[in-house]
């Protein structure tokens, strides 16, 4: 009973407000999410949030990105690293209003695409997640993660 509890809670704080230390933050804030789509695919959705960053000067881009259950090892890490370089050498957006994390697995590779107020305390994970593990270092993987590290605009 508590576990439904706790997740219904998780789902209900998610869906409508995020409550973070003192600070309440409307779900509005959030701008995209997208699974593992193609490097062009990012970047288009990328520049969208770069431009709302830029307008949105009183808040700060938070990249948040979910591991694959089961997915390459330290390929969600490579994406957050990229999807911030992105933002901030191509869409120069300074370097200090873009911050990434890696939350904890989902079913699919997951990256959310936040804005938030300077000094909100974020829980870990942020967003309602599942429990999960990498999978091997395949060839396969280490090949993606190669192709990750070197995307360029």
């Amino acid at each position: 009973m508590r576990t439904m509890k706790l997740v219904f809670g998780a789902i209900i704080l998610s869906s409508l407000l995020i409550v973070t230390g003192s600070k309440a933050v409307n779900a509005q804030h959030h701008l995209d999410d997208y699974g593992a789509i193609s490097w062009e695919n990012e970047k288009a959705r990328l520049d969208n949030y770069a431009i709302q960053l830029q307008h949105e000067k009183h808040l700060i881009g938070y990249i948040f990105v979910f591991a694959a259950n089961g997915g390459c090892p330290g390929e969600a890490q490579a994406r957050a690293i990229r999807a911030k370089r992105y933002i901030v050498e191509h869409r120069d957006v300074p370097w200090n209003r873009v911050i990434w994390r890696v939350e904890t697995y989902r079913q699919d590779l997951t990256t959310i695409l936040q804005l938030l107020p300077p000094g909100t305390e974020l829980p870990y994970p942020f967003y309602f997640a599942t429990g999960g593990k990498d999978g091997p270092l395949t060839k396969q993987c280490k090949t993606r993660l190669k192709q990750i590290a070197n995307s360029r605009w």
